[in-house]
């Protein structure tokens, strides 16, 4: 986990006062974690470095990668060490489980979305035992296809973990 429950608060509010701000909150941990990766250059120093972010979605990383790579343009002077656009290191580098499982209005946001991360970046997660977990059986929609459901049921995790 990018939070939990070390001791210091996992919001920059605090430490939530209903489950549902801390399972909010998680996203916006990684966001943090992701864009200190990245511009403080870890994966310019380690490009081989493969990071897995587990329970906190992955909705909210093509928004970053953007805003990142905007700053980046426009502040590149600051952050010499960077070779390349933020995006670039994101989409090398970091996976992303699907736990919780993102499940907009439209179907085809779903895919336009995994297809921005990349079908092979997302690996699927339940986090069971938990109340909330996510059943394997209904997860991944059916209407993403055979192949791409094997990738994210199995096949990628086999890739990303070199099994």
């Amino acid at each position: 986990h990018a939070f939990g429950y070390s001791g210091h608060t996992m919001t920059n509010g605090g430490w939530p006062s209903f489950y549902i701000e801390e399972v909010s909150e998680h996203a916006t941990s990684c966001q943090s974690l992701v864009t200190s990766m990245v511009v403080e250059g870890l994966f310019e120093h380690l490009p081989g470095l493969r990071v897995v972010l587990i329970e906190c979605g992955f909705a909210w990383l093509p928004s970053l990668a953007w805003r990142l790579d905007k700053l980046h343009h426009t502040m590149a002077g600051e952050v010499p060490h960077l070779k390349q656009r933020p995006s670039d290191y994101i989409r090398r580098n970091i996976w992303l489980s699907t736990q919780p499982m993102e499940e907009p209005d439209r179907p085809e946001q779903l895919v336009q979305l995994m297809e921005w991360i990349g079908w092979d970046r997302i690996l699927f997660a339940s986090d069971y035992p938990h109340w909330d977990f996510d059943d394997p059986r209904f997860a991944i929609p059916s209407y993403l296809g055979d192949e791409r459901r094997a990738a994210i049921y199995g096949g990628n995790a086999k890739a990303v973990y070199g099994w």
